[in-house]
């Protein structure tokens, strides 16, 4: 210490022409003594909070003071407009040219031992966050703008913007204006899996898997998104956020931000814009100051480029609103795409001479790629298969004479795309269609034909054409209650079937659906655990026949065990107490159904004694089974020729009875639904349930085993193939092997 006079008056003496800028009123250690072996530091306003003022002063200097901490005094306002006036006049009257500490004298003095606290309260190595460490410099790094500027002021231009050859290399570009927040936008050209940031942030359409980014990094969190999306956590409502901690997973973010699109057939750029901004205020209050996204939605057919103005629109937006103290720092856009990414960045260049980047000092910056994780596969989990195609139908309109669907595609392609269309059609031409169901020329023979009025009658003619480019891919048919009544299973396009190709399953359409409530646990189960109950009304010999089938067809088989309630044994109480016993993969049910068309959550399965176990009643309880497998057990078949018909049997009636049930049950909780729309042959229905369970019992996919059994069905040949219907998750494994 005793040096350090020597080593000041070796620094250059002020002289004229020499100006001072000092910063003032902020505690600031000014003195250091010694007393009895320990420091005594000396706390005054007399300095900007790092240098005393008294080190700051050079003789014969002219100098300018204002209040500011020393880190911030570059960023602030009044300082920048003053150091243009001394540059231009040599003289500014924005500053104090005189300083007088309104505490002169008022010195706090600090004894070292209480100033001896452990860094990050002991933490070392991994345990420190990354948000702790950037805060150790973040005063000096990027500190907080203290002072507007007043509007007109003028821009600068962009150093490197693009020219005829392109966007140049975005090395450390810098674009302001106003300098009220400082925000860096980074560029990288890799899967968001890779990127270094304190969150990723994805998309999710709502009743849509996860595809592209989101996939690629739920291989890296072992199938965690997809355990969600199953269990009907989050909804994807557009706007919704979901934060999940990435805990000890292989991933350099410490959160993952689910963000909510909503159908995909109505997600546009105002929407684009508002999830940006949800993002935005979700992680400023939550203290995450930078993220790493893709173009959230661009792969729907959107443009690219009116993609990013939208996205930084609703994050400037949310930014200006909640980030009054400027926290947050970085937004890093990630694209694989080689043509997409050039793109994305031409169009920043361009946005950065627009209105869009006002009350912002902008850093751009393109990222090189890091070495990539080791991710290490999980031996019990099943790589995934290909993504599949989803169809959204949904009602537009229907009055006395006609009614239209509003047809939409979302295909994961490699550039995605959402394809929509309104298809409009007498209501009675698909009325008749669906009463030849009933009719006993129904056949084999007859089907191509039926399918193919079908799908000319329900599906836009270039959404058809999309569709015939898919068949290899499963097909996810998303419909509300007015599509409800299609038999999507007998679409046929281009000479195909697509459940008889790639599979077919469905998602029904409907708000506050339960949390799907299966035990995880049951999966990895030694034994396929099933509850057969059989005719519990004790009025349906098809029932009796049904479950004598199931139960003669599995009873041999050691991998499966199956409990079977029987008529008065088929109690509601003993139907409840089974349902949240957790011991069961499947309930297996032949008998009645009820359905109340007014309030759908108390539709249900009729008990002994004719009480009903609905909907509602699982609602409350958890560990229900993952899969509940209703087949349609009328006293005899319906296809009766010339027969008269049951009005309560009539094809309408019996479809929108199997789906208000399949409704009631997902609302309850249930995973998975299997059902039909008619009474199956006993050859049909005993190939399929023992093509069905097999596959399901040796690791395949629900899809899989809906898949196998309709095919098995179809070479016999029967037209009962195209009776069974899915509802829930396509890729559900009741057993993983």
């Amino acid at each position: 210490m005793g040096g350090v006079a020597d080593v000041r008056n070796c620094f250059a003496a002020g002289r004229d022409g020499f100006y001072l800028i000092a910063g003032v009123n902020q505690q600031t250690i000014t003195n250091l003594t010694k007393r009895g072996g320990e420091f005594i530091y000396h706390k005054s306003v007399e300095g900007d909070g790092t240098v005393p003022l008294d080190f700051a002063e050079l003789p014969d200097t002219k100098t300018y003071y204002v209040e500011e901490e020393h880190g911030s005094l570059p960023n602030n306002r009044q300082v920048a407009y003053a150091v243009k006036d001394i540059l231009a006049e040599g003289r500014t009257a924005r500053l104090w040219d005189r300083w007088v500490p309104a505490r002169r004298g008022e010195v706090r003095l600090l004894p070292e031992r209480e100033l001896r606290v452990p860094a990050f309260e002991g933490r070392t190595g991994k345990d420190v966050l990354q948000r702790e460490i950037r805060g150790i410099v973040a005063e000096f790094a990027s500190p907080e703008a203290r002072d507007g500027a007043p509007s007109g002021a003028e821009a600068p231009v962009a150093a490197g913007a693009a020219g005829a050859g392109g966007a140049a290399p975005m090395e450390g570009v810098v674009v302001g204006r106003r300098r009220q927040h400082r925000i860096e936008i980074r560029l990288f050209r890799g899967s968001i899996s890779d990127a270094d940031a304190r969150a990723y942030v994805l998309g999710v359409f709502r009743g849509v898997a996860p595809m592209g980014a989101a996939r690629a990094l739920d291989e890296r969190l072992e199938g965690a998104i997809t355990d969600f999306t199953r269990h009907r956590m989050f909804a994807g409502n557009v706007g919704e956020v979901f934060m999940m901690p990435t805990g000890r997973h292989v991933v350099r973010a410490e959160n993952v931000v689910f963000v909510g699109l909503g159908p995909s057939d109505h997600f546009g750029y105002e929407a684009q814009e508002l999830v940006s901004e949800n993002v935005v205020r979700t992680l400023v209050r939550t203290k995450v100051e930078d993220f790493a996204t893709v173009l959230v939605g661009a792969g729907t057919g959107l443009s690219t480029t009116k993609s990013l103005y939208h996205l930084l629109s609703g994050l400037f937006r949310g930014l200006r609103d909640v980030d009054d103290r400027n926290h947050f720092r970085s937004v890093t856009l990630c694209e694989i795409d080689k043509d997409r990414y050039e793109q994305i960045k031409e169009e920043l260049y361009r946005l950065a001479g627009t209105s869009l980047f006002d009350d912002f000092e902008v850093t751009f910056d393109e990222l090189e790629p890091l070495p990539p994780v080791a991710v290490a596969v999980p031996p019990r989990r099943p790589l995934p298969g290909p993504e599949p195609v989803y169809l959204t139908v949904r009602q537009e309109f229907r009055n006395n004479v006609h009614e239209g669907f509003r047809v939409s595609l979302l295909r994961a392609a490699k550039k995605a795309t959402v394809l929509t269309d309104i298809k409009e059609f007498p209501s009675s031409e698909l009325n008749a269609h669906l009463d030849k169901i009933e009719l006993a020329s129904f056949t084999m023979s007859r089907l191509p034909d039926y399918g193919d009025r079908l799908a000319e009658l329900t599906l836009p003619e270039q959404i058809a054409g999309v569709l015939a480019r898919d068949f290899e891919r499963h097909l996810v048919v998303v419909h509300d209650s007015g599509a409800a009544r299609v038999p999507w299973e007998l679409i046929r396009i281009d000479g195909r079937f697509p459940a008889s190709e790639g599979g077919l399953s469905r998602q029904y359409m409907a708000e506050d659906l339960s949390v799907a409530k299966w035990l995880e646990q049951r999966q990895y189960g030694p034994t396929l655990d099933i509850l057969l109950v059989v005719n519990p009304t004790e009025d349906l010999d098809g029932a009796e026949e049904e479950g004598r089938r199931v139960q003669q067809l599995l009873a041999d088989n050691p991998a499966i065990r199956v409990e079977v309630l029987r008529g008065p044994q088929a109690t509601r109480s003993a139907l409840r107490t089974r349902f949240q016993s957790g011991e069961y993969d499947v309930v297996h049910y032949a008998g009645h159904a009820f359905f109340d068309p007014v309030h759908r959550a108390r539709s249900g399965i009729l008990c002994h004694g004719r009480q009903v176990l609905s909907g509602a009643d699982l609602a409350s309880i958890g560990n229900l089974p993952a899969l509940v497998f209703f087949n349609a057990c009328e006293a005899g078949r319906i296809r009766r020729g010339a027969a008269r018909r049951k009005k309560e049997l009539a094809v309408e009636k019996r479809i929108e009875r199997n789906i208000g049930l399949a409704e009631a049950f997902l609302r309850g909780g249930v995973a998975n639904y299997v059902g039909t729309y008619w009474p199956v042959g006993d050859t049909p229905a005993k190939r399929f349930a023992e093509t069905f369970y097999k596959k399901l019992l040796t690791g395949g996919t629900l899809a899989e085993a809906l898949l196998a059994g309709r095919r098995v069905v179809k070479d016999i040949p029967s037209v009962d193939w195209a009776d069974y219907i899915h509802y829930g998750c396509y890729d559900f494994r009741l057993k993983v092997v």
